[in-house]
Formats: structure tokens, sequence, C-alpha cells
């Protein structure tokens, strides 16, 4: 009987739990039509609003595909999926903190899809003020700079960076445990208030025409700078000595960015709980990937002199959209995802490199997407890549097509080279990891990790070698070529002809 008890309870807790976890709240819609109430849901302290309501409230229509919902407002189509944090409205792509998620069929969207939408297809902005519950559509401020702000944290640096839509004067100050920047103007803010998971910041709000950065101690210190094209301020923040409070935190102008293979960033395939493909001697794909990723850093920044970062230093988990999101925070002019490969065939072997495309090249491209896909963190369980995804990707990386070709084939060719192991080719396949990347950007995949004969040599150190040398290669070929072809590098002149004796022949008198 008490056992029983026991069971009903933890039943009660149980389902009690999971109501919590998806609360259902009221707010007001707050438009030009007039006020009308919502009911919006929050799921791990995170609000999502009524796609279909609130779409039809402001005068649009909502329909289901086969991967999301597409939107239609005033002659303006935008589609969001329940396994991406983009929207894309136009050719404008809408962030969102997380992704959208659907209950019972319906489709529940952060704030922030609505804001980029009426921005794109109408004069109004939107904004949610979570103190009164109120989803505000009003007429946008066309005098105000919009921006946009990312935090990430990286080699024990978290970077916050602000993407303005024009140059504005501002200034930034130290307080007891913030940073706040104020701006001459006022802002259209992409939030109001937004708690993070950082060792360094906690929370940023902003305000008409400032935003407040919340430490997570009193002993970080920033080191503030600007970009231009677009215009961005950056906020490194560190542990270190704390600045003393109501001090100015004067901006620096970081010189002008050079053309050319600047930055390089490595991505190790896996992490944590996320093992990858298992060898059938107990060898994980994440420990290779790692091992591989570490030694290609190293030789990189020995051999071309490039700043070379790691999307992942341990065994952590990284999720796959936060991967390519730190090479874009650090202005990356390569990316490289470093994976192995796996096969129900027990003699497949050989290295396969990929960029991305919506159609993969063949049947085994394709599986070798959804495989890698599979390991997604933080995303909802979800079949082939939502052509929403591809789409997204294709506005952001069209203009990197053919450089992506370009140093898939060197990595192709330098691993078939060095290694001697059977060449696959390039190919393409809608790799996750790849969407989104805003340089050129490849994955590899340098040997089967199933097939017994290539896992003893991946767990080599001297076939690990090989392979970084190889890839090394690649990345300094395509270099060259890359800065001769926008005119860094001179390209190389032809050899004399040679007569007679052999010396070169010279010009008549």
């Amino acid at each position: 009987m008490k056992r029983l008890i026991f069971l009903l309870v933890l039943i009660i807790i149980t389902i009690t739990s999971i109501v919590v976890a998806q609360t259902a709240h009221q707010a007001t819609l707050r438009s030009p039509a007039g006020d009308q109430p919502i009911t919006y849901i929050e799921q791990g302290g995170q609000p999502y609003f009524p796609a279909i309501e609130i779409v039809a409230a402001l005068g649009g229509t909502i329909t289901p595909d086969a991967t999301g919902f597409k939107v239609t407002l005033q002659e303006v189509v935008a589609a969001f999926g329940p396994d991406s944090r983009y929207g894309v409205v136009r050719e404008d792509l809408i962030e969102m903190p997380v992704p959208p998620i659907t209950v019972e069929g319906r489709p529940y969207v952060p704030w922030q899809f609505f804001s980029g939408l009426m921005r794109s297809a109408t004069e109004l902005d939107v904004m949610w003020d979570p103190g009164s519950r109120l989803l505000l559509v009003q007429r946008r401020q066309l005098d105000a700079v919009s921006v946009q702000m990312s935090v990430t944290n990286v080699q024990g640096i978290s970077k916050i960076v602000l993407t303005l839509s024009s140059a504005a004067e501002y200034a930034i100050e130290k307080e007891q445990e913030a940073y706040a920047i104020r701006f001459r103007v006022p802002l259209q803010a992409p939030f109001t208030e937004q708690s993070y998971e950082d060792p360094y910041v906690s929370r940023a709000t902003f305000g008409t025409n400032a935003v407040r950065i919340q430490l997570t101690a009193a002993d970080i210190a920033g080191d503030a700078y600007q970009l231009a094209n677009p215009f961005r301020i950056i906020l490194d923040l560190r542990r270190a000595a704390a600045p003393v409070p109501g001090g100015p935190l004067p901006p620096r102008l970081r010189p002008v960015e050079r053309a050319g293979i600047r930055t390089i960033v490595i991505d190790p395939g896996h992490g944590g709980k996320e093992v990858g493909a298992v060898g059938p001697n107990g060898l994980m794909e994440k420990d290779v990937t790692l091992t591989v990723a570490r030694k290609l850093a190293a030789a990189l920044q020995s051999k071309t002199g490039t700043r070379v970062i790691l999307t992942r230093e341990d065994d952590s988990v990284v999720s796959l959209d936060q991967r390519t999101a730190i090479a874009n925070q650090y202005r990356a002019d390569l990316f490289l995802s470093i994976h192995m490969n796996a096969a129900v065939v027990k003699g497949a072997k050989g290295s396969e490199t990929y960029f991305l495309s919506l159609e993969a090249s063949d049947e085994l491209a394709r599986r070798a997407a959804e495989t890698e896909n599979a390991s997604a963190v933080s995303v909802p369980p979800s079949g082939p890549v939502a052509d929403l995804n591809l789409i997204l990707w294709d506005l952001a990386q069209q203009e990197y097509l053919q450089e992506s070709s370009r140093f898939a084939q060197a990595i192709q060719e330098e691993m078939n080279s060095a290694t001697g192991v059977e060449n696959r080719g390039v190919k393409q396949a809608p790799f996750k990891v790849l969407i989104g990347a805003t340089m050129p950007a490849a994955l590899v995949e340098v040997g089967f990790i199933s097939n017994p004969d290539e896992e003893s040599k991946l767990q080599s150190d001297s076939f690990q070698d090989l392979m970084v040398e190889a890839l090394t290669r690649a990345v300094q070929r395509y270099k060259t070529e890359y800065e001769t072809r926008i005119g860094l590098n001179q390209p190389a002149r032809p050899a004399p002809t040679l007569q007679g004796g052999g010396l070169p022949s010279k010009g008549r008198m």
C-alpha cells in the first residue's frame, strides 16, 4: 500500500513538473487596432507567443508546410521552423533567442520573430514588456538605431557584440557589477531584458538609449573596441582586477580588418555526451576530433601566422548552431569542422570533404549528414534538415559557395595525397553545423572509425600527425590561392625560356 501511495505521489510530482515547465500566462496584445487578450506560455523561463493568433490579429495569415510555417503579411512572406532559432523574411534573417516550439500542433514563437516581421513588412515594431505583460505594436521610430546583441564565451573570454544599423556615438561606463553603454540616439532594442548562462554575464537590460550589462562578479574587467561595416561595439570580458566604479572605459578603435585569411575557426566534432561514432574497439569520434583539432590549431598558428580558435577545447557539449555562431562572432575567414565517418559496410574507408547545399550529392552523402545532424544539442528532434534552414543558409552563405568548394577541394586533394587512403571525393550535403557560416566553410570526414584498420590508424600519433600535415598544407594552399586572387599576393611568374646552353635568353640590344 505504501509503495502504491509513493508511486501516485511520484506521478503527481512528475505531472506537476511538466505543467510548471510549460506554464500558461495571460497577456495583452496592444496594436493600432486596439487591445486584445492573448495567452502565452513559458518554458525554461523563455516566453513563447501563439503565432496563429498574433499573426491573425496583425492582419496576416499563417499556414503549415512539411518543414515549418509560412506567414504572409501585407504581401510579405516569412517562414520559421521548430528546429532553428532563425526565421526568414524577404531576404533578411530574423534571429530569435531560442527556436520556436509546437504545442498540440500549434506553433509558439519568441516575440523577436514578430518584431523582425513587422519591421520588414510595415512601419511598425513589436516590443515585449514582461513587467506589465504587454506585447506592444507601435509605430517605429524612424530616427532610432536598431541594435542586435550576442554573447559568446570562448577560451575564457565572454565576447559581447552589439551590431547597430548605423554608426552612433556612445560611452561605456563601469558600475559596481555592470557595464553601461549609453548612446546619444534612441535605440530599437532586440529585447527589454534577457538573462544569460554565461560565466561573466548574467543579464542585459535595454532602455531608450542605453544597455546595461549585469556581470556575475565585481572582479570582471572589459576591453572595448569598435568595428565597421557593419558598425559593431565589442566588449571582451575576462576575470581581472575590477576597474574603479564610475570610471569611464574609453572605447578604442581596433585597426581596420585586413583582407585575406587572418582568423580560422576549427570545430572538433561532437563532445560531452555527444560521443559521435564509436569504433569496433571503442575509440570515440569526439576524442579523435579534439586531439586532431588541437594539433591542427598549433600547426596553423606556427606555419601560417593566423589566429586559430577552437569551438571547444575540452570534452564539452557545444550545440551545432553555436559552433558557426562562434565563427561568425570572431569574424573568421575560414571554418573547418572535423569529423570521423562511419558506415554499415565493413570495408568502407577513406576521407571525404563536404560543403553545404540543399541537395546531397548522393545517398551516402545524405545519410552522412543525417547521422551528424542527429546529434544536435538543444534542438527538438526532427527528421531530415528542414528546407527552411537551408533557405536561411542560402541567404547568408551564397556568396561563399564557390570559395567553400575550392577550400573543400584543397582539403580532399591534400588528404588523399598524404595518407594514401581511398579518395572518396568532394561532396555536398545539408550539414547543420555548416548552416549560417558567413565565410568559406567545409566539413572533413578524415576516415572511417567503423573500419577496424582505420580505427587503429586514427588512434596512432603518427597517422594523426600525417592528417594534420595534410590539413595544414590544404589551408596554406587555399590561403595563398585566395590572397593571390584578391590581389594581396603577386602571382608566380612563369619560368624564363631556356635557349641553347640552358641559360636564360637575354633581350637584344
